[in-house]
């Protein structure tokens, strides 16, 4: 039978707002790997995995120029983001789903602040951008609808909030089943 809240209820105590930012950006902050997808010319999703670095509210990740993803991008902006699932306490995983925009980033006194963050990593931190082209294009995410998934807690905490400026978070009520 399914674990219900009424079984579990000091474990699924609500987060308020503060904690699920704290949550968000640990979570964010604890994975360089995400999986971006985008909406291809034919409307189908197209999927893949690239490197990214948080610098305040923004995601930024590095593509090839003559890549599908940034083709895609050009011609709808909106983008599905997913990041997390690694083992973290017991075997649980927790993660995030995100709906954002992405742009390019041309100002290249941005891209020299964000190249600056990047070779202030530590070497071992995981973010590595790789594009396999001399022609890359910086792009910039912001989160707007951000989904968390944390089994961390039994039987699992699960919130869906709107991001606005300086990660201040919004939860989103539950829609009424139809």
């Amino acid at each position: 039978m399914p674990t219900t809240r009424q079984e579990h209820p000091a474990s699924m105590a609500p987060l308020d707002e503060a904690g699920l930012r704290e949550l968000i950006l640990e979570i964010i902050d604890e994975n360089h790997l995400m999986c971006v997808a985008t909406v291809r010319s034919d409307g189908w999703p197209h999927a893949t995995l690239v490197n990214y670095l948080r610098l305040g509210r923004a995601l930024y990740f590095v593509i090839a120029r003559e890549s599908q993803k940034f083709a895609n991008i050009t011609q709808d902006s909106r983008v599905s983001i997913a990041l997390g699932g690694g083992l973290i306490t017991n075997g649980a995983v927790r993660g995030l789903s995100m709906a954002a925009r992405a742009i390019e980033i041309g100002d290249p006194a941005r891209i020299e602040e964000i190249n600056k963050a990047i070779f202030r990593q530590s070497k071992t931190a995981g973010f590595r951008p790789h594009p396999s082209s001399v022609l890359v294009a910086v792009m910039e995410a912001r989160p707007s609808v951000i989904s968390v998934v944390d089994y961390t807690v039994p039987p699992g905490r699960r919130d869906l909030v709107q991001a606005v400026e300086d990660w201040r978070i919004e939860r989103i009520p539950p829609r009424s089943p139809s």
